[in-house]
């Protein structure tokens, strides 16, 4: 039986009974089973005991053994002890003996250095006299390794002579000689390094670095590049049509990418021990910030030249980008610690975006010239009106997407840290465009004293009705989606450089311009603010003022025909006295052609009932002004199926007070001509009930004013406007109520 389960941390009693119940065995007979595995268990336990009891007795056996070996361990440590205190006694006793003895020899030893160290200075400084002697001769063969073999020598020589008096004075004299062994080499070096011919730079490295001229060798490496590279950059300026694309700044950027890349391992092995990354990143600097003529000055002259400057400064920018992208790729992004590195590279993102801070500043003029070239090129105004509404509802649908084209061309060259100049631009933009609505606005309000029946006009006014509705949605559009891209756009704004490579707006942006766009951050993105706030509120004004005017042209037939009402015939005509108003006539000819042109206009406004005009709607929504919404106040919403209703019944509530402001200028009326006037009332008020028109105030009231009785006058006056009611009582000759 294997007892090893019972000795197990996790042991169960129940699960082990219950496994080995689970064998074969078990199922035939668990009875017997059982009492087989008790037996074994009994038989199990018997045998732990007895070896239990065996190693009992063993241990007891063996523990007088063991306190003697203990007992005869603590006498061999107390031996040990006493042999270590004798021993730390003795050297005592030397250390006390020979301590002279051993100042003595420290002494000597120190002597002996000293003696060394003279004998060493007599030797170089006798040394240091003879190659003194010999430089000049070395000097005059021209042999530039003999004679830098010499001057390492002197140099050695010198540095055991730091004490001597004239020290500095063979300073200067090393120096001097230096300077004239590298006058002898520069013309070999600066053909090494032109020709990049890797033994020859190697050799020459390798001798100014000897002689602790690093500096030099690489000013000569930077020397050599940046009058190559400037050669190539003239003649690529001069060999350009700078009013075409940047073929020439991608070439250049393209050569300088080339070079990098090509001369990172060979700076390595020429330059040994130098940082190969560093010195190219210094090379990529010093060489863009030297050019002759600067990039700045290039571009400049290159955007006057342009037909669209944005197109040109974006592949500027595109240049740039990929250069910085190729550059990073070569030498790689300088590492925590790494501070000059850092600098460096830092310093060759700013060279390839300073040059575009120029033309930044003018992004505004740019963007504002070229959206209303799109706007000029339209030619909207024309004399034809219908012609005129027709294009400038067909500009309206271009509106968003030249606003989103204009965006795109912002992400491109700024990545979105110019929004705030582009708002500025789409501003101007919106508000040309607003002025080319205005005029047509003021063109049809000049035309509307000739207009009698003319249902042309009644269209023209629907059609710009709708086009300032559409301007409002189109302004509305925008700034829904300018405030997505520039949401996109600002949650990548870096405002502190995390990389040398990182694209901060104060790259391309002035002090002024970073604020400015950190304003317009915090409004849209934090605030929740609008982008196109002034335009929108100027787009809605001019919307209300067309929605006025066009409604006032509309009205038109009706005023026209109220013009004349104090001064007709039947009003100066006294036909009777009777205090009773049973007589009836038929409704005046004004009034019947009235009553022709309203019962017309659901004719018009038919197509409005099958297609629904959400520019339609948009425009009324936005017209709250009392001509357009009648006393009630009320505005149509989005939600209607068509404006055909809301026009007809600003239409109907209009023709109530413009009919009711002309009667009351009748001075006098008698009985019979009450009873003309109501028959006249009587009749627009049914025509306008056909209509559907909600209300007919005041002109009801007015009616009821007239009806009234004499007598009765003051019981039924009380409740309606006291100007009507006053009006009307001196219309009638009505005496004051005492």
């Amino acid at each position: 039986m294997d007892l090893t389960t019972f000795s197990q941390e996790s042991f169960e009693p129940k699960e082990w009974i219950n496994n080995i119940f689970r064998s074969p065995e078990a199922h035939q007979n668990r009875d017997h089973y059982a009492s087989s595995q008790v037996l074994r268990l009994q038989l199990a336990i018997q045998e732990v005991n007895n070896a239990l009891e065996e190693t009992s007795q063993q241990v007891m056996a063996s523990l007088p053994r063991v306190l003697r070996d203990i007992e005869s361990l603590g006498h061999e440590v107390a031996v040990l002890k006493n042999q270590m205190k004798s021993v730390r006694q003795d050297i005592e006793k030397v250390e006390h003996n020979t301590a002279a003895s051993m100042q003595t020899l420290v002494k000597l030893d120190s002597l002996k250095g000293r003696l060394v160290a003279s004998s060493q200075a007599l030797r170089e400084a006798d040394n240091w006299t003879t190659l003194s002697t010999d430089i000049e001769e070395v000097m005059d063969s021209g042999d530039i390794d003999a004679i830098a073999s010499k001057l390492v020598a002197l140099q050695n020589c010198l540095g055991i002579l730091t004490h001597v008096p004239d020290y500095e004075d063979r300073v200067a004299h090393l120096e001097g000689l230096k300077v004239r062994l590298e006058a002898l080499a520069s013309p070999h070096i600066v053909a090494a390094f032109t020709q990049h011919n890797l033994d020859e730079s190697v050799k020459y490295a390798r001798l100014l670095r000897s002689l602790g001229r690093v500096d030099q060798l690489e000013s000569y490496y930077h020397k050599c590049e940046i009058g190559q590279l400037g050669t190539a950059w003239r003649n690529g300026v001069e060999g350009s049509q700078l009013s075409g694309p940047a073929l020439w700044l991608t070439s250049f950027y393209d050569k300088l990418s080339l070079l990098i890349s090509n001369q990172l391992r060979w700076c390595g092995q020429v330059f040994e021990g130098s940082d190969a990354n560093l010195l190219l990143s210094q090379l990529a600097a010093s060489t863009l910030s030297s050019l002759d003529p600067p990039i700045s000055q290039v571009i400049a002259a290159s955007t006057k030249q342009q037909e669209e400057p944005l197109a040109f400064l974006i592949s500027v920018k595109s240049s740039g980008d990929q250069f910085l992208r190729d550059f990073e790729s070569s030498v790689g992004m300088a590492k925590p610690g790494q501070e000059v590195l850092y600098q460096s590279q830092r310093a060759v993102v700013q060279a390839i975006y300073s040059p575009l801070q120029e033309q930044v500043l003018k992004y505004q003029e740019y963007e504002e010239a070229l959206l209303l070239s799109h706007l000029i090129s339209a030619d909207i105004v024309k004399n034809d009106m219908a012609e005129t509404l027709r294009r400038l509802r067909e500009y309206c649908s271009k509106l968003s997407s030249q606003a989103e084209v204009a965006a795109d061309r912002c992400l491109q060259l700024t990545n979105g840290w110019t929004f705030p100049s582009l708002v500025f631009a789409l501003a101007t933009y919106i508000e040309q465009f607003t002025s080319r609505l205005a005029q047509t606005v003021r063109h049809v309000e000049k035309q509307k004293t000739s207009i009698e029946d003319d249902w042309n006009v009644f269209t023209t006014c629907l059609n710009l009705i709708q086009a300032a509705g559409e301007l409002v949605m189109a302004v509305d559009n925008m700034e829904h989606s300018l405030a997505t891209m520039f949401t996109n756009a600002a949650a990548k704004f870096m405002w502190e450089p995390a990389t040398p490579f990182t694209a901060t707006p104060d790259l391309l942006l002035s002090k002024q311009g970073v604020d400015s766009l950190k304003q317009l951050v915090v409004k849209v993105v934090d605030e929740d603010g609008r982008l196109l706030e002034n335009s929108m509120t100027q787009s809605q004004a001019q919307c209300q003022s067309t929605v006025e005017v066009a409604l006032h042209t509309i009205m038109n037939p009706v005023s026209s025909q109220l013009a004349s009402l104090p001064d007709l015939p039947a009003w100066n005509s006294r036909q009777g006295t009777t205090s009773h108003l049973s007589l009836s006539f038929s409704p005046q000819e004004y009034v019947t052609q009235i009553g022709q042109y309203l019962m017309t206009l659901p004719q018009h406004l038919e197509p409005l009932l099958v297609n629904h005009s959400p520019a339609l709607n948009r425009a009324l929504q936005e017209a709250n002004t009392t001509c357009s919404t009648g006393p009630s106040g009320r505005v149509v919403s989005e939600s209607e199926v068509s404006a055909a209703d809301f026009l007809i019944n600003s239409v109907g509530q209009n023709t109530c007070k413009l009919y009711t402001d002309a009667i009351l200028k009748i001075p006098e009326i008698t009985t019979s001509m009450i009873t003309q006037l109501t028959t006249d009332i009587d009749y627009i008020c049914n025509i306008l009930e056909d209509l559907g028109v909600t209300s007919c105030d005041p002109l009801d009231k007015l009616n009821l004013l007239l009806k009234a009785p004499v007598d009765q006058y003051w019981k039924i006056a009380p409740g309606n406007n006291p100007r009507l009611i006053a009006a009307v009582r001196q219309m009638r000759n009505i005496p004051v109520q005492s």
